[in-house]
């Protein structure tokens, strides 16, 4: 026979890993007498039965989707925008803007005048 390479810390990863599935891991490091990061680093393992649940091998094919009661089903059609009332005044065609905005016969003459990026010296 071909003894186990590190028996005892083996032992102690699958136990950590199985009571990890049942209790929450700060209970499981209180019993087991590390701390959360060393579990995380040292102890706990992805198993087997981790991946095949993840596909879905333990429900007969179905995903976890299938077994999942708090799925929301899709969303449904989405309805007309509402139109504004009468009352409403909306400021781009009501003339709110209209002596603050800016003209467009000339686009280049509110321009930071060229002189480089230096600033300006007395001498």
């Amino acid at each position: 026979m071909k003894p186990w390479p590190k028996l005892f810390h083996n032992l102690r990863a699958s136990r950590e890993t199985e009571l990890a599935e049942s209790f929450p891991l700060h209970v499981v490091c209180a019993w087991i007498g590390n701390s959360q990061p060393i579990a995380a680093k040292h102890y706990l393992q992805v198993t087997d039965e981790h991946f095949e649940r993840a596909v879905g091998a333990d429900a007969g094919g179905a995903g976890c989707a299938a077994r999942n009661p708090a799925q929301q089903p899709h969303a449904n059609t989405r309805e007309p925008s509402q139109e504004p009332s009468p009352k409403t005044k909306n400021p781009t065609t009501c003339g709110a803007f209209h002596d603050t905005a800016a003209g467009c016969d000339n686009p280049n003459k509110n321009l930071i005048p060229p002189r480089g990026l230096e600033p300006l010296s007395s001498g």
